[in-house]
C-alpha cells in the first residue's frame, strides 16, 4: 500500500488484513495477467498464452523490435541506421501491472521478487544488450539466418528506486542459463504473444 511505503499511518484494523489482501491479490493477478497456467483446461485455445497475449504482448514485441533494429543496424551504413547506432538507452514507463505482463511475456510462471511479492514502488526491469566475444571479426550482416547468434539480453530487476545492485533474474529462465537470454529466445516469445493485427505502442 501507497501509505505504508511512504510511512504515512495506516489505521490498524486495515494494516493486520495486508497479509492477506496481499496473497489474494498476487493470485488473482498471477492467473489473470498469464502467470499462472490453468490445470485441466477445457477450453479450445491456450487461456494461459492468450491472457499473456493481452498483458504483456505489445510490450515484449516492441522491445524485441528494437533490439533487433539495433543489432541490424551495428554493422550498417545506412543513414536510417545512424540513430540508433548511437543510442545506448531506451525507456519505458508502466506500473506493476505493466511489469508483470512483461514478466509472464518473458516466460517467468510468478512473480521473480523476493518471497515472490508483488512489484514495489519504483521497481524496475531492465534488458541489457551484449554482443558475444565470438562475434568479434565476424560479418554477422554475411548471414540473415545466424545473425542474432551473437547477441544476448541480460535481466535485470530493480525491487524498488532505492537498490542500488539489482538482481539478476534472467538466470530464472531455463533457456537463459549462462551468459543471457538468447536473442532467439526472445524473437521466439516477441512472435508467440505479438497481437495480431499487430498493436504497435
Amino acid at each position: 500500500m501507497v501509505e505504508e511505503f511512504f510511512g504515512l499511518s495506516v489505521p490498524f484494523w486495515l494494516s493486520q488484513h495486508f497479509p492477506e489482501w496481499n496473497t489474494f491479490l498476487t493470485i488473482y493477478v498471477s492467473a489473470l495477467w498469464g502467470l499462472t497456467s490453468f490445470p485441466n483446461e477445457s477450453y479450445p485455445f491456450n487461456l494461459q498464452q492468450e491472457l499473456t497475449k493481452i498483458s504483456g504482448g505489445s510490450t515484449i514485441a516492441e522491445i524485441v523490435d528494437r533490439l533487433i533494429l539495433k543489432i541490424e543496424c551495428q554493422k550498417s551504413q545506412d543513414s536510417e541506421c545512424k540513430y540508433m547506432k548511437d543510442q545506448k538507452f531506451y525507456a519505458y514507463s508502466g506500473h506493476d501491472l505493466t511489469e508483470i505482463g512483461l514478466f509472464a511475456a518473458l516466460g517467468f510462471k510468478n512473480f521473480p521478487t523476493e518471497n515472490q511479492l508483488w512489484p514495489d514502488l519504483g521497481s524496475s526491469i531492465v534488458l541489457e544488450l551484449w554482443e558475444s566475444e565470438e562475434a568479434v571479426g565476424t560479418n554477422t550482416n554475411s548471414n540473415t539466418n545466424n545473425q542474432f547468434e551473437y547477441y544476448y539480453a541480460k535481466i535485470y530487476y530493480y525491487q524498488n528506486s532505492t537498490v542500488e545492485s539489482p538482481k539478476n533474474i534472467g538466470n530464472l529462465l531455463p533457456e537463459c542459463h549462462g551468459k543471457g537470454c538468447p536473442i532467439s529466445y526472445l524473437i521466439k516469445r516477441a512472435e508467440l504473444l505479438r497481437p495480431k493485427p499487430d498493436l504497435k505502442i
